[in-house]
C-alpha cells in the first residue's frame, strides 16, 4: 500500500496539469501582494487630515453658538453631543501627532462606540461613514452598525493587548491580517478550485496506462484510499504557493502578530437588539487553525466527490462542473437578512466561505443565528460520509473496474 502512494504521489507531482495550477497560484498570490495589496483601502482607515476636519467642523458649530439663547431644541442637542465628541475626537488627533498609540486606539475605541449608540438611538441625525452608502446600499446602517462594532472590538484589543502597535495593524495591512480578510472574502474559493483541478483526473488518468494499474495487486477501495491520501496532501500543498505573496507583504506591511485578537460576531445581536458586546474575540493563531481544519474537511469532502464520479461517471469535464457547482451554487439562493424565510443552513454548500462562518459573518449577513461551525462541520463531515460509503460500496463489488 506504500509503495502504491509513493508511485502515486509521483505521478501526481509529475502531472503538468498539476504543476500548472501551482504555477498559477503562484502567480496570483505574487499579483496580489505586489497590484491588489497596495492598494487596499479600508473604510476605516487612520486619517488624521479627515480627523481635523471633522474636528474643526464640529468646533466652528459650537463657537458660533456658544453664548445664544433662545436655539432651537435640534441645535441645542447638537451642542451637547459634539462638546464629549470632540474631545474624544481631539485626544485621537494628539495622540496621532505625537506618536502615542496606545492612547490612540484607547480613544479610537471610545470613539466607535459611543458613534455606533449614538447611531442607534438617533439615526435621523447620524450617519455612519458615507463608503458604507455606496452603490445604493439597502443594508448600509447594518453594515456600518457591524463595521463599527467590529473596529471598537480590534481597538480595545490594541488598548490592552501587548502589540507593537503599528498604522499597519490599526489598518488590517499585515500579512496576518490580509491573510484574515482573505479568508472571510475570496481565498476559500481560490483554495478549494485549486483541490478540484488537482483531484479531477487522479482516477481517470488510469484508464489511459490500464497496465501500470495491474503493476499494484491490491484492492480497488484501497487504491481510492490512496489516492485519496494523495490528493488530499496535494491540496494542502497548493496552500505553500499563496503563502508567498504574504511572506511579501509582511516584509514590506509588517507580518502582524499570532496573538492578536480576530473579533467574532455574536450572533444574538442584531441591529434591532444593540448591546455594547458585539463580538468576541478569538486569537489570531485559532482563527487560522480553525480555517485550517475546515477546508481540509472541505478537501475530504470535494476529493470524495471527485473519486466517486470519476468511478460513476467517469467524464472530467463532469467532475470540473459538479465539484464548481458545489463550490458557487449558494450565489443562486443567498439573500441577505432572509432567515426567517430560508433554510439555507441545513445546505452544506452554505458553508464554502469557511471564515465567514468562523467569524460569524455568515449569521450577521444571513440575520440568523444557525449557520454555525458545528452546523457546517457536521454537514460537510456528513457529505464527506456518504461519498465515501457508496465508493466503498461501489469498489468492493467484485465485478467492478474502473479502468474500464
Amino acid at each position: 500500500m506504500w509503495n502504491f502512494i509513493k508511485w502515486e504521489a509521483l505521478q501526481f507531482m509529475n502531472n503538468k496539469k498539476n504543476q500548472a495550477v501551482y504555477i498559477i497560484l503562484l502567480l496570483l498570490s505574487l499579483y496580489y501582494a505586489f497590484a491588489v495589496a497596495p492598494n487596499y483601502e479600508p473604510i476605516e482607515k487612520v486619517d488624521r487630515d479627515e480627523m481635523q476636519a471633522a474636528y474643526d467642523t464640529r468646533e466652528a458649530f459650537l463657537e458660533s453658538v456658544e453664548g445664544r439663547e433662545n436655539l432651537h431644541p435640534e441645535v441645542l442637542f447638537a451642542a451637547s453631543v459634539f462638546v464629549p465628541w470632540n474631545e474624544v475626537e481631539k485626544r485621537r488627533i494628539d495622540a496621532l501627532d505625537e506618536g502615542d498609540f496606545v492612547t490612540y486606539a484607547s480613544a479610537t475605541a471610545e470613539w466607535y462606540n459611543s458613534m455606533n449608540d449614538l447611531i442607534i438611538q438617533y439615526g435621523e441625525n447620524f450617519y455612519y461613514n458615507p463608503l458604507y452608502y455606496s452603490y445604493g446600499n439597502r443594508f448600509a446602517k447594518d453594515d456600518g452598525f457591524y463595521g463599527y462594532g467590529y473596529a471598537t472590538s480590534r481597538y480595545q484589543e490594541f488598548a490592552e493587548g501587548n502589540h507593537a502597535l503599528s498604522i499597519e495593524l490599526f489598518e488590517e495591512r499585515t500579512a496576518l491580517q490580509t491573510l484574515q480578510r482573505l479568508l472571510t472574502d475570496f481565498l476559500p474559493f481560490v483554495i478549494l478550485i485549486s483541490c478540484i483541478l488537482l483531484t479531477a483526473d487522479i482516477v481517470l488518468k488510469d484508464r489511459r496506462n490500464p497496465s501500470l494499474v495491474k503493476g499494484f495487486p491490491i484492492a480497488d477501495w484501497k487504491r481510492m484510499f490512496g489516492k485519496g491520501v494523495v490528493a488530499f496532501i496535494g491540496s494542502l500543498v497548493a496552500i505553500f504557493p499563496l503563502s508567498a505573496g504574504l511572506f511579501i507583504i509582511g516584509l514590506r506591511e509588517g507580518f502582524g502578530d499570532f496573538t492578536l485578537g480576530v473579533p467574532i460576531y455574536n450572533t444574538d445581536v442584531t441591529i434591532f437588539n444593540f448591546t455594547p458586546n458585539i463580538f468576541s474575540l478569538m486569537p489570531m493563531w485559532e482563527f487560522l487553525l480553525k480555517n485550517l481544519a475546515f477546508l481540509s474537511l472541505w478537501f475530504v469532502a470535494l476529493i470524495a466527490v471527485m473519486i466517486l464520479l470519476s468511478i460513476t461517471v467517469r467524464l472530467e469535464f463532469i467532475n470540473i462542473a459538479v465539484g464548481l457547482g458545489i463550490l458557487f451554487v449558494e450565489f443562486l439562493y443567498f439573500e441577505r437578512a432572509v432567515s426567517p424565510f430560508t433554510d439555507a443552513y441545513w445546505y452544506p454548500t452554505s458553508y464554502v466561505q469557511v471564515g465567514q462562518v468562523i467569524s460569524g459573518t455568515r449569521d450577521f449577513l444571513y440575520a440568523s443565528e444557525l449557520f454555525t461551525v458545528d452546523r457546517g462541520v457536521m454537514l460537510v463531515s456528513g457529505s464527506a460520509a456518504i461519498c465515501i460509503l457508496l465508493i466503498l460500496l461501489i469498489t468492493t463489488n467484485k465485478r467492478f473496474s474502473y479502468t474500464k
